[in-house]
């Protein structure tokens, strides 16, 4: 059996959704289809990254991972005819844009990547062209061709730097990723990064504007400890520190945009983070 995890910013109407699946089934009868989102924020491409790296593992071997997202990776790139490509990384298959996305997923650029050729047909999907392009690749991958025979090799585009978070002796500024169902708030800094820079030593985490309740300065074990009037950080399974509120959603609680920062400040003895408290409280 032959599965196809689809992550996307198509939404959850059934609009760009039910046409792809519809297709799909049609070209591959009996294909598996698992969703991994369809709820991206449009054009937001590291979200998607970010999805898609905490799940793609869990999949079967030669398991196809379809990413339809639009947008680039690198800020202020001009706009160009969107380039799709399809390769296989870690005995998965994965098909998506060429805008760097892979190297942010992965951590590092795949080798022998390969172009999807636009069909003829492809010009009557001009406004959805991952209704053929996609589906076209994931047919002949479902008969046992490899991406090499599936178009010219072509290099992938970087894009790993992107959204990383600042770092510095005393301090990591970082952003969110990603929101969950519950209304936590995942951010870009990986627990690695964090006790890299902490050393065992004692820390502050504000989120947005330096107000008490906008501060913690443990790491929780669970979503549950503390009370409702402030937050909480943890490490969930993803490897990233998350923000979140007992029994509240952290989007209710906060108001967040997307120049809502996470700071953490770490300090060098007790005395100077009890220093740094009095003048934030």
């Amino acid at each position: 059996m032959i599965t196809v995890t689809l992550t996307t910013d198509w939404g959850a109407d059934g609009l760009y959704t039910g046409a792809f699946k519809g297709k799909l089934v049609s070209r591959v009868p009996g294909v598996q289809l698992v969703d991994i989102t369809h709820q991206v924020d449009a054009l937001s491409p590291l979200k998607a990254v970010f999805a898609l790296q905490h799940a793609y593992q869990y999949f079967m071997k030669k398991t196809i991972h379809i990413v339809g997202v639009g947008g680039k990776i690198s800020p202020g790139s001009e706009l160009e005819v969107p380039e799709y490509i399809c390769f296989q990384y870690n005995h998965h298959y994965f098909i998506g844009p060429n805008n760097g996305i892979w190297e942010a997923l992965f951590g590092e650029v795949p080798k022998e990547v390969f172009v999807l050729e636009r069909s003829p047909l492809s010009k009557k999907y001009y406004a959805f062209p991952e209704l053929d392009i996609f589906i076209d690749a994931v047919g002949k991958l479902a008969m046992g061709m490899e991406p090499k025979h599936l178009g010219e090799s072509v290099p992938c585009k970087l894009g790993r730097r992107i959204g990383l978070p600042v770092k510095k002796h005393n301090q990591l500024l970082g952003e969110f990723l990603y929101f969950d169902v519950y209304g936590n708030g995942i951010t870009n800094i990986s627990k690695d990064e964090f006790y890299e820079v902490c050393n065992n030593r004692p820390f502050t985490i504000m989120v947005g504007m330096q107000r008490k309740q906008y501060i913690t300065d443990v790491i929780a074990e669970d979503y549950n400890q503390g009370d409702s009037s402030r937050i909480v950080a943890l490490f969930s399974f993803t490897g990233y520190l998350e923000i979140a509120v007992p029994q509240k959603q952290l989007t209710q609680f906060v108001h967040i945009d997307k120049n809502t920062k996470v700071l953490i400040q770490f300090y060098d003895s007790i005395e100077e983070k009890q220093q740094d408290e009095g003048v934030l409280l």
